[in-house]
């Protein structure tokens, strides 16, 4: 027996149908082993050798152990069938560590999607684990705990006393994507609007703007004086000095990219990140025709544009025969952009034959819409560029020049398949005529301070400046709107005080790791970890070394936040602490003064140790949803590190 691993349990079925009956195909679910939460610092690395990481099996993924491995013994060859990128590659090598394989052979196997041919294609070049790239994703696992469990633990003593809650924490790119956001913030308070003056003429079917006199750019006039003396003077009766018309070519987009689905998904139809990918994954793994499941796309974590040879000549005769010969055009892609990949290709349908129309029955909504944007997208990026006309028409009033713009496509070229193009505007007078215009306009206006980001400009704004991947985008933003980090309000993104108090600490203690440059510049190190360039242990000794001594350095000057109070006691400012029992005030001057603010205590809870963890202690809760909502409980102050809880208090003697 043939055994095939894979992650999820969806693509199971679908893949054991175009194998045939001398291969079981079985799911993983994932990850089965992490690094360690325990030894200095919980950080799971022995010192003593290399600071090689300490793994150990997921326990909820016991059970999935114990069948894997069942199926191992009976098997002849193991093929192991991951997704095809650096955390699919990790697991492959995490599944050949923990299972009893012995002297049977392991393969590695990737397909780009889930399509028989691609299948079995991929079960003809089999090959090993690829080494480097395990290497990769487990150098960043290391550095992404060294960085989140040393600098969260600080921000919980601090921030998080300051902020009553122990939800906060740091990490190597949401905090990056977190400075982005309120350095943002910092530059709209900073910001100084300036008024200036515009003049327009309107009629019922367009607008001209005043030009200044010796360019053909807006006149911004900042002069109120000289804007009301020129407004006194104008005409709405004008005279057409001038029309020029140009060609210019409107070019089609290359396919789609994770950043650039995601983008568009946003934009077009509101659907967040998350969501988003959530979709990508189920039309990647297949949905159910008919009782067969399907698979509509090529994998959904990608940075590439590229598209395959064998799937591109299927587009040729697929536009020639839909639109005609004249809108045929070549594949557009991307530049060469620093810290892209290139592993797999863009994401694209499997198949042009599923044409979004005929699955109407069998996606929901959002599914659909996510669908249908990268089939037209795909269509459109192999499509002739559109050709559109631009039409400049000046106007005279005395002395000052409008000028109103027109244009209008003579060629719809990828609009035909992929149609986001604007209403057009013609003009039809000629030079020399005259047009009056209903209304003369003076507008006062200020200068605008700069957009906060969307969702969609901040992912396209990290992958600009090169920090996270595809598989992070989603999961990024989703951490710090977990967090609370951020929020949206009308679509845009806004650091809340948290946020803003979070960022400002770490920029203040630990700017030379927290910052854009030195994130994107570990991943352009992890790239080469990839490659063969880097050695791992190496790369891991001098980012810790390095780590640690910033951190040593900025431990000790690190000052609790204060509380904006005084102390009753000795005068000196209050500050907020957290100790065994969670959360306090108290005095700055500690040991010279002692005082400790008292607060209201739950009279029927001593302080009691957790039973289960033995670090924190039982407080009191209210269950929030599911059929016990409302009801009170006690549970583990560390929660969701330790999830005890039970209805009685046990004596302390129990507890202990």
């Amino acid at each position: 027996m043939k055994l095939v691993i894979v992650e999820s349990p969806s693509k199971t079925k679908t893949i054991k149908q175009y194998l045939g009956p001398e291969y079981e195909v079985v799911a993983s679910k994932g990850h089965v082993r992490d690094i360690a939460d325990t030894g200095k610092g919980r950080l799971g690395l022995d010192f003593n050798n290399n600071l090689k990481p300490i793994y150990e099996i997921i326990p909820a993924q016991q059970p999935t152990i114990k069948m894997l491995n069942e199926k191992v013994e009976k098997a002849d060859v193991i093929y192991l069938a991951t997704d095809p990128d650096r955390e699919g590659e990790a697991i492959s090598w995490h599944l050949k560590e923990v299972l009893h394989i012995g002297n049977k052979p392991v393969y590695r196997i990737e397909f780009n999607e889930i399509t028989e041919p691609a299948i079995k294609e991929a079960m003809k070049t089999p090959r090993n684990i690829d080494m480097l790239l395990v290497s990769s994703q487990e150098t960043r696992k290391i550095i992404d705990r060294v960085i989140g469990f040393r600098l969260s633990s600080l921000l919980k003593k601090t921030v998080g006393a300051a902020s009553s809650t122990s939800k906060v924490s740091a990490g190597r790119v949401q905090s990056a994507a977190l400075k982005m956001v309120t350095d943002k913030e910092e530059e709209i308070q900073k910001f100084v609007p300036e008024q200036f003056f515009e003049i327009e003429a309107t009629n019922s079917s367009y607008t001209a703007k005043l030009q200044e006199p010796e360019t053909n750019k807006v006149f911004l006039i900042k002069n109120k004086e000289e804007a009301q003396n020129i407004y006194a003077s104008l005409s709405p009766l004008m005279t057409v000095t001038n029309i020029n018309v140009k060609k210019q070519l409107d070019r089609s987009y290359p396919p789609f990219t994770t950043s650039t689905l995601i983008q568009s998904a946003l934009n077009k139809y509101s659907i967040n990140s998350k969501r988003t990918m959530m979709i990508a994954q189920t039309l990647y793994e297949g949905i159910d025709i008919d009782g067969k499941n399907v698979a509509l796309i090529t994998y959904m974590r990608t940075d590439s544009t590229r598209m395959s040879d064998v799937f591109k000549n299927q587009l040729v005769p697929f536009i020639k025969k839909n639109y005609g010969d004249e809108y045929l055009g070549y594949a557009h892609m991307q530049k060469d952009t620093e810290g892209v990949q290139d592993a797999h290709e863009a994401i694209r349908p499997v198949s042009l034959a599923m044409v979004p129309d005929s699955l109407r029955n069998y996606l929901k909504k959002d599914q659909l819409q996510i669908y249908t944007l990268i089939y037209q997208r795909t269509i459109a990026s192999m499509m002739k560029d559109a050709t559109k006309e631009i039409t400049n028409v000046t106007f005279r009033s005395n002395n000052y020049l409008f000028m109103s713009s027109f244009e209008k496509y003579s060629f719809l070229g990828w609009h035909k398949a992929f149609s986001d193009k604007k209403e057009e505007k013609v003009f039809e007078g000629k030079e020399g005529s005259t047009v009056e215009f209903d209304k003369i306009s003076l507008n006062a206006k200020e200068t605008q301070p700069p957009e906060r980001y969307t969702e969609s400009t901040l992912i396209r704004e990290m992958e600009t400046s090169g920090i996270g991947r595809p598989s992070t985008y989603a999961s990024t933003m989703d951490t710090l709107v977990g967090r609370r980090y951020i929020s949206e309000e009308k679509k845009k993104i806004i650091p809340s005080k948290q946020g803003l108090l979070v960022s400002e600490f770490l920029h203040k203690y630990f700017s030379a790791i927290i910052n854009i440059e030195y994130t994107a510049k570990m991943e352009d190190e992890l790239d080469e970890i990839a490659k063969g360039k880097e050695k791992e242990a190496t790369y891991v000794h001098q980012f810790y070394d390095n780590f640690e001594k910033i951190y040593e350095d900025n431990k000790e000057v690190i000052k609790p936040i204060p509380t904006g109070e005084l102390c009753p006691v000795c005068g000196s400012p209050m500050v907020f602490k957290t100790g065994k029992f969670g959360q306090f005030e108290a005095c700055s001057n500690y040991p010279s003064c002692t005082y400790i603010k008292k607060t209201k205590k739950d009279p029927d809870l001593p302080h009691i140790e957790c039973p289960k963890c033995h670090e924190g202690y039982l407080v009191l809760k209210t269950a929030t949803k599911g059929p016990k909502k409302g009801k009170k409980f006690y549970g583990c102050s560390q929660y969701p590190k330790c999830d005890y809880i039970t209805t009685v208090i046990p004596s302390i003697k129990e507890a202990k």
